[in-house]
């Protein structure tokens, strides 16, 4: 039982022992430890300096470097802005020299196609005028002479008063209608300066003379549509029919007629006056080729009867307005009339029968003068012989 007890003392006492000793052993242990998590902070700390130190270190590098990166990046950035400035000029230099290059070489080919139009427009001139020299000489002629009328016409526009010297050859030529224009144009340049009288070899009458005359016999047809010229024409028809030869007159009658037509008869009364004044005083009053031109180129009935009443009753114009009459008569004195158009053929009549007393007064007179002539002469002879009787 004792025992027993002491057993209950002694283990709760050794159990205390046991655990103050195992804490006591603990304790150190802790201790130890601690010392050592002592020394391992101590070695950390340390290393944590020495890490700083080197972060420090590493900042200072990284801040210097990243200066010298941003420094140069500057300087890269300003050296392409430069850089692309000067690019971006040289490109508009380019540009600018691209499209002068080009629209050279354009205008080159333009030109070298018109040279090479023009090569090939003389290459085949000169083929057709080899042609022409071996199968047609006088169509290369007629060719010639085109050129050569085209200059004179130029010359004039130039200078107007060398129409006294290329006046005559104008005159002899076929000139055709777009020719007109050209000579209008130095006619017209003539009349802003004063007439000057013309020289001791040149022909008779003033430079706008031969200038009508021109306008007469190759483009009288165009000239009456010309108010212009027309006008100017007017009262030289007399002169101009005078000076034609029978070709000229041929023509200028059908030209004149054809413009009457165009313009209408009623408004032409002065044209067709100076017209038929101009044949009754020329050579070609009897000339019935005339008559039968402006008869027909009349063509209607109405523009026939028409035409004669409008020729005036002047002395000068009997002779035309009696030879026009006479294709009237042949033609319509068969035939029903009005009472207007019997006063045509009475009139016709009456003109004929005029003309024809004068002409027989004017051979009575003629005979008359040759016989006073004739007698005049005999007692002049006469005289003398009994002059000579008395010596």
């Amino acid at each position: 039982m004792k025992s027993i007890l002491l057993l209950f003392f002694l283990i709760p006492m050794i159990l205390f022992a046991l655990e103050k000793h195992d804490s006591t052993a603990i304790s150190q242990k802790t201790i130890e430890e601690q010392i050592q998590n002592n020394n391992n902070i101590k070695n950390i700390t340390s290393k944590l300096d020495e890490l700083d130190h080197k972060v420090e270190i590493q900042q200072n590098l990284s801040e210097k470097t990243i200066n010298g990166i941003s420094t140069q990046i500057s300087a890269s950035s300003y050296s392409l802005t430069i850089f692309g400035l000067l690019f971006a000029i040289a490109a508009i230099i380019l540009g600018v020299y691209i499209t002068y290059i080009e629209r050279k070489v354009v205008r080159l080919k333009e030109d070298n196609t018109s040279l090479l139009n023009q090569t090939i427009k003389v290459k085949d001139e000169v083929i057709g005028i080899n042609e022409l020299i071996q199968k047609d000489i006088c169509g290369l002629h007629l060719k010639i002479k085109r050129e050569e009328t085209i200059q004179f016409l130029n010359r004039l526009i130039e200078i107007p008063e060398d129409i006294s010297n290329l006046g005559p050859q104008l005159l002899s030529r076929d000139l055709e209608k777009d020719d007109f224009t050209k000579l209008k144009g130095a006619y017209l340049e003539l009349k802003k300066v004063p007439e000057l009288p013309r020289g001791l070899f040149e022909f008779e009458g003033t430079y706008s003379d031969t200038y009508k005359i021109l306008f007469f016999q190759h483009f009288l047809d165009l000239s009456i549509k010309d108010n212009e010229i027309g006008n100017d024409l007017l009262d030289f028809y007399p002169d101009a029919i005078s000076t034609s030869f029978r070709n000229d007159i041929i023509k200028s009658t059908h030209d004149f007629i054809k413009a009457i037509i165009d313009l209408g008869i009623n408004s032409k009364t002065s044209e067709i006056n100076s017209f038929i004044k101009g044949i009754s005083q020329s050579k070609y009053c009897s000339f019935d080729t005339i008559f039968e031109i402006l008869f027909k180129g009349l063509s209607t009935r109405y523009n026939q009867f028409r035409f004669f009443d409008l020729i005036s009753d002047e002395k000068e114009n009997r002779i035309g307005k009696s030879n026009f009459g006479k294709k009237i008569i042949e033609k319509y004195s068969n035939l029903e009339l009005s009472v207007s158009e019997k006063a045509v053929i009475e009139k016709t009549n009456a003109i004929i029968a005029e003309l024809k007393k004068e002409e027989q007064e004017r051979k009575i007179q003629e005979e008359k003068e040759k016989a006073d002539t004739a007698e005049k002469k005999r007692l002049q002879e006469e005289i003398a012989a009994q002059i000579k009787e008395n010596k």
